[in-house]
């Protein structure tokens, strides 16, 4: 444990209002660089060989105890506690399976290799995996309560996706963990001691590390920096030909954004858009918004071989600017036979049949959050409104979001829409 410190005059200012007076148990970190789906064994146990270990017995001493001054880039990427005989990843989000109307709750096996525990419903509120994990749903949160009688609550922020908030043991402590304003990072993770472990963040994602705790009434401060030798390659996976040490999840099938990627969504914004759009399609979302989002939103896979769908998988996420918090008109290709006549309440989203669609036949196009409903024919192109309608527009950004379906398949139901999704990619070329 490395106790050379800094003196600080000490104000708990991220333990939020109430005293606790619980401590946080036992909890590991295993520390990493990016890893493929395809590493072997042997590169999961070096992987565990970096562990590092939080200290909850010597409150006079950091939370997290670490064995050296720097730390590895992508670190994060395997930060968990302990679930059953598994490990809950914290900064992933819960998923939800459409296509097999499963919760995925994304863990490390005790190889640190990436899995997820399948969570399927018994009733209408609750979910139940092989293993023993229950989920709950309860005034829009997902709780999830593992063998043991510890209990993950997750909670819904701005971008859609549900963050773990607090983590409690039965009968024990609870863990409480932070998110920057948007809701979109982990800031920090503390205790009801006052020790705080507080995430700060770079170009390349988390660039250090900041712990604060107290000892014989005085506080104390100390800084851990992050890849200090790193790969200057290690950017933002949205720059064609290159990488991302933290937002390119270890588990990613596709690990580079390609020149031919770029001009896929580069064509589609030009479809869909006004002149300034940006398309975020090919599982990736524009680089402008780096700052604020994880970039990846692809398929994945787990520790099983299962190759899980993400958001962006087989969809697109058309924005007004780089930086997604632009406007933009709103444009669907001419050529379709029927169309919605209203947009739903819910997400704002109207349909359009097209017996022929650029390279295919036979496909209906849907887009999602489409605000001012119309349609103006302008040239080639319908103008049907514009991007940020129900569901697509927060303070961090505006959008909306296209899906293309096999058939004449109006709004299909969530469900089915999984085995319907045409790759946009494959729908238009130059």
């Amino acid at each position: 444990m490395l106790m050379s410190s800094q003196r600080i005059s000490y104000a708990p200012t991220i333990v939020i209002g109430l005293v606790f007076g619980l401590a946080i148990s036992a909890m590991h970190i295993a520390a990493a660089k990016n890893a493929t789906a395809s590493e072997t064994a042997a590169d999961a146990n070096a992987r565990s060989d970096a562990a590092y270990q939080w200290n909850m017995s010597q409150r006079d001493l950091p939370l997290l105890g670490l064995s050296a001054g720097r730390l590895q880039a992508g670190f994060d990427q395997l930060l968990a506690y302990p679930a059953g005989r598994f490990d809950f990843s914290i900064f992933r989000s819960l998923n939800f399976d459409e296509a097999e109307g499963k919760y995925l709750l994304p863990v490390l096996n005790r190889n640190k290799r990436f899995a997820f525990v399948e969570l399927s419903r018994s009733s209408c509120d609750t979910y139940l995996s092989s293993e023993g994990f229950q989920l709950v749903e309860k005034n829009g949160m997902k709780i999830v309560k593992t063998p043991d009688g510890t209990s993950f609550t997750f909670t819904q922020y701005p971008d859609g996706e549900f963050r773990c908030a607090t983590i409690k043991q039965a009968n024990g402590p609870t863990l409480f963990l932070l998110y920057t304003a948007n809701g979109l990072m982990l800031h920090a993770v503390n205790d009801s001691l006052g020790r705080s472990v507080t995430f700060n963040y770079g170009e390349n994602g988390i660039q250090s590390l900041t712990q604060t705790w107290m000892s014989n009434l005085e506080g104390f401060n100390r800084t851990w920096t992050i890849g200090d030798n790193e790969d200057p390659s290690l950017r933002f996976a949205h720059t064609v030909g290159s990488r991302s040490a933290k937002f390119l999840p270890a588990n990613a099938i596709v690990r580079d954004y390609t020149s031919e990627m770029a001009d896929c969504d580069r064509l589609l914004a030009r479809i869909f858009g006004g002149p300034n759009a940006v398309a975020g399609a090919n599982g990736f979302e524009p680089a402008g918004l780096a700052a604020n989002y994880p970039l990846y939103r692809g398929d994945v896979v787990g520790d099983d071989g299962k190759v899980r769908r993400g958001h962006l998988s087989y969809a697109v996420h058309l924005y007004g600017s780089p930086d997604g918090r632009g406007d933009s008109i709103l444009y669907v290709p001419a050529g379709f036979t029927s169309h919605s006549n209203e947009a739903t309440t819910t997400d704002a989203a109207v349909t359009f049949y097209y017996p022929k669609l650029g390279n295919l036949t036979d496909v209906t196009l849907a887009v999602f959050h489409v605000a001012d409903f119309q349609i103006v024919s302008e040239g080639d192109r319908i103008r049907i409104g514009s991007i940020g309608g129900p569901g697509g527009s927060t303070p961090l950004y505006r959008h909306s979001h296209i899906e293309f379906y096999k058939g004449n398949v109006g709004l299909p139901a969530a469900a089915a829409r999984a085995a319907l999704r045409i790759n946009p990619a494959t729908v238009f070329s130059k």
